[in-house]
């Protein structure tokens, strides 16, 4: 089965629109993994109530993280299958998947448990690792995206080079991922536009929230020609957090599209099951100059051990490594780079 947008929007420059909600996957981080059996259940039929037709679910990075990286759930994977299985009757449900974290096996099990879609994560500098899990992923009938995540590293000719392979791959849609939050409104709707000159299939867009944009972006990237836009339940999700499920709802009905969505319902879901929720809650600092630098939060606590060790500003340090490597920085290279700015 292949899932395509149905909703047209009013205005001549978007075209179709299908809001993804991953508030049980990427709001999983801000609960430290721990929602419970009550919530899954209750955001799940809550959202299907209110027209959301696509939902992710699981541990924040994806199928058996939990296991493999000791990040552990209060719900397995399994018991994620079967909630979202007897839960859901018109929506379908999905989950994440990162090589390397995940193995084929694990494909296989979400599928055999009634697994609609996968969204196969790869960081975009390096998308071969996509190449098998797509394949297999069609292979059990599932509608299949690449996610590239820090599609932040590359320019737009980049971007297409990697958005192209992962089609040849057989990917059903492919997902551009401001990872850091680092994006403008503008540059978003340019990017989605070139990308789009160069590809037939879906694409869609995964923002966060660092400077406040999470929502701007989404609605530039659908001016642009996205046809899926990631949200989750009052923004929640890694870090900052992402653009916003009943905010974006309510953003389409102003545009005249989006008409499905009970963005009414899913205010009362947000505030219900969601907002209660205790939360972990990064620095905003660090938030701040992570978008503004354009660091990946998970390299947030190396360039801080490393300016404490150095005794260096650890937001002067951030702003210096992202000019140096942004893509993987080692720790003998954030060190080296700290150390020079303590001589300076």
């Amino acid at each position: 089965m292949k899932i395509l947008p149905q909703e047209t929007a009013s205005s001549a420059d978007m075209g179709a629109v299908e809001i993804l909600d991953c508030t049980l996957r990427d709001g999983s981080y801000s609960v430290d993994f721990q929602f419970t059996e009550e919530t899954i259940t209750s955001v799940l039929a809550g959202l299907e109530k209110s027209g959301i037709r696509l939902v992710e679910l699981g541990h924040g990075l994806g199928l058996n993280a939990a296991e493999a990286l000791s990040k552990p759930t209060l719900v397995s994977d399994e018991r994620c299958f079967a909630l979202a299985a007897g839960t859901l009757t018109t929506a379908d449900w999905g989950m994440f998947c990162i090589p390397g974290i995940a193995a084929p096996d694990h494909l296989r099990r979400a599928a055999a448990a009634g697994m609609r879609f996968v969204r196969v994560g790869v960081d975009i500098t390096d998308v071969a690792p996509a190449e098998d899990f797509v394949g297999l992923a069609k292979e059990l009938g599932l509608t299949v995206f690449a996610n590239l995540m820090k599609t932040n590293l590359l320019d737009a000719p980049g971007v297409v080079g990697a958005v192209q392979q992962c089609v040849k791959y057989g990917a059903d849609g492919v997902y551009l991922v401001d990872s850091v939050g680092g994006y403008l409104p503008p540059e978003t709707g340019e990017l989605f536009r070139q990308v789009a000159q160069w590809t037939d299939v879906p694409l869609g867009f995964h923002g966060h929230d660092n400077l406040g944009l999470a929502n701007a972006n989404a609605l530039a990237a659908a001016y642009g020609g996205a046809a899926y836009i990631d949200t989750t339940l009052d923004g929640i999700g890694r870090g900052a957090g992402n653009a916003v499920t009943e905010s974006f709802a309510t953003i389409l009905r102003s545009l005249g599209a989006g008409q499905r969505y009970d963005y009414r319902g899913l205010g009362r879901l947000s505030e219900a099951a969601v907002r209660p929720l205790p939360r972990l809650h990064d620095d905003r600092t660090y938030q701040l100059v992570g978008g503004l630098s354009q660091t990946h939060s998970s390299f947030f606590p190396l360039i801080t051990r490393c300016a404490e060790a150095q005794e260096v500003d650890i937001f002067e340090l951030m702003v210096a490594v992202a000019d140096v490597e942004r893509a993987r920085p080692t720790e003998e290279l954030v060190m080296q780079t700290a150390a020079g700015l303590g001589r300076g």
